[in-house]
């Protein structure tokens, strides 16, 4: 099994870094992971998600997944 990387948040914006891509989302609440903590519950699919460090869970709006590099970048600052 694989780790899982979370990265932000971002005003709100997050993802998460899995060996086949990013994923991609926001969080409606707060965010309370710390950028760069291992997490579980990260799914490649849109929709509502429950991203947790162990000890606490975020809501994510998941938008897209399996990003590259490069869609990471232009997902994070708003370029098509």
């Amino acid at each position: 099994m694989s780790t899982v990387r979370f990265l932000g948040p971002y005003d709100k914006r997050v993802a998460a870094e899995l060996p086949e891509g990013y994923v991609v989302g926001s969080c409606p609440g707060d965010c309370v992971l710390k950028d760069g903590v291992e997490i579980s519950g990260v799914v490649r699919g849109v929709g509502e998600q429950h991203w947790s460090d162990g000890s606490r869970t975020i809501t994510v709006w998941v938008e897209d997944f399996d990003l590259d590099v490069a869609g990471l970048r232009n997902w994070s600052t708003g370029v098509e």
